[in-house]
């Protein structure tokens, strides 16, 4: 297995990959197949994923990513565990990100992002998720899909920030002028669930009410 690690990862990460090389890197890992780089962020769950994603350091994570590799994954290392309300928990706390709010943070990573997103349920299966990753990546064939349609050469592919509009016309309360505007406000979706309310009403024509709505929709409240 050909894999590179940051030297910000902690040495008990580092253990478990006996035959990694531990470099500067602006993530976690990089994986060489030869399908390919892969560029892998690995975030503890709940409390690193949630402050990497309020505090900017996910976006910049996927940034580097994309620059650098051409795959890119986000690995969820840990178990979320929610309470009977479907609110994320802490140890004993609830914290205010609901089911459905995880859940559209996923699809913003998967689909806006274009980030794949798993999960590694505790340290022997984050190994096992990067070494079948890698032989999954190392074949020349893959037989499970056979019988799927090839990519149609004149399929029209959308631009990123028309991708962005889209999903930022689905939030409630906006329209197509308004998803324009929090492009604007916000170049990446990423940044729109680091914002606090008062950033979102801060955009001319929004009002507390709006941004309330888009921040506890993302969330999942």
């Amino acid at each position: 297995m050909s894999v590179l690690i940051t030297t910000n990862e902690p040495q008990s990460i580092k253990d478990l990959f006996v035959d990694s090389i531990e470099v500067p890197m602006n993530f976690d890992m990089k994986l060489y197949t030869e399908s390919g780089t892969v560029g892998m962020e690995r975030k503890k769950v709940p409390s690193d994923l949630l402050a990497s994603v309020e505090d900017g350091r996910l976006r910049r994570e996927i940034i580097a990513m994309k620059s650098e590799c051409d795959h890119r994954m986000v690995i969820l290392h840990g178990v979320m565990k929610f309470d009977k309300h479907g609110m994320l928990m802490s140890g004993k706390r609830q914290l205010r990100w609901s089911r459905t709010g995880i859940r559209n943070l996923i699809r913003t990573m998967e689909w806006m992002e274009g980030c794949f997103v798993e999960n590694a349920v505790n340290d022997d299966d984050l190994v096992a998720l990067v070494l079948t990753l890698q032989d999954y990546l190392d074949k020349q064939k893959h037989y499970s899909l056979k019988g799927r349609p090839g990519v149609q050469k004149s399929w029209l592919v959308p631009t990123k920030d028309e991708k962005y509009i889209h999903f930022y016309d689905g939030l409630p309360g906006i329209a197509p002028v308004r998803a324009r505007m929090l492009l604007q406000a916000f170049p990446h979706p990423l940044d729109l669930f680091q914002a606090n309310i008062e950033q979102i009403s801060d955009i001319r024509g929004f009002g507390k009410p709006i941004a309330t709505g888009i921040y506890n929709f993302l969330r999942g409240i």
